[in-house]
């Protein structure tokens, strides 16, 4: 299980494939090293399971925000937003797990075009996607994502009370990629996990 610093996990990836290890990998922000990580684990054959967040609670509502999506494009009155919330110490923002939710719902919902940190100063641009993100205090993890509507709100929600949900799903994840070649990424394991 590789949970480090964006700096320093494509080295660690790269040094787990060169020796045989399958490795389940939280770490988040080192998309840039992605293609040569991809090519180590390639040609050692090994396994990677690379996802923003393995609580199996936050897996299970990533599935609840894309349908929530896919049923949105059916109602053109509603606007959705997603807001996140992590500890003081959090670097990244947004956080992996809010960037896999934003681009679950741009998938499925034609209206949004992109996702932006926002909101924007000025009016906001409907085919945009908004992300906006809090760091404060001990928060574990919020995910919000809320369909508003001219007259009512649609309000899923995803709280991390703990980091237990985060270590119990990495354990499950590294279970789940030993013995299996290539890298693989959430959708897969959760394509396993909830079928």
């Amino acid at each position: 299980i590789e949970f480090s610093t964006p700096t320093a996990a494509p080295g660690n990836l790269i040094r787990l494939a060169q020796v045989g290890i399958d490795v389940a990998c939280g770490t988040t922000g080192w998309s840039d090293a992605a293609s040569e990580v991809e090519r180590a684990v390639g040609k050692a054959g090994t396994g990677l399971l690379a996802a923003p967040n393995f609580s199996l609670g936050v897996a299970a509502f990533t599935r609840l925000v894309r349908h929530a999506a896919q049923l949105a494009a059916g109602v053109p009155q509603y606007d959705v937003h997603l807001h996140e919330a992590h500890h003081r110490h959090k670097r990244d923002h947004p956080s992996g797990t809010a960037r896999v939710l934003a681009d679950a719902v741009v998938a499925a919902l034609d209206r949004k075009a992109e996702w932006r940190l926002g909101p924007p100063e000025g009016t906001p641009d409907p085919a945009v996607l908004y992300v906006s993100v809090t760091r404060a205090g001990d928060i574990a993890g919020t995910h919000v994502v809320a369909f508003e509507g001219p007259h009512d709100r649609i309000e899923l929600r995803h709280e991390a009370r703990d980091r237990g949900a985060f270590a119990s799903g990495a354990v499950e994840g590294a279970r789940w990629i030993r013995g299996r070649a290539g890298v693989f990424g959430l959708d897969d394991w959760l394509r396993d996990r909830f079928t």
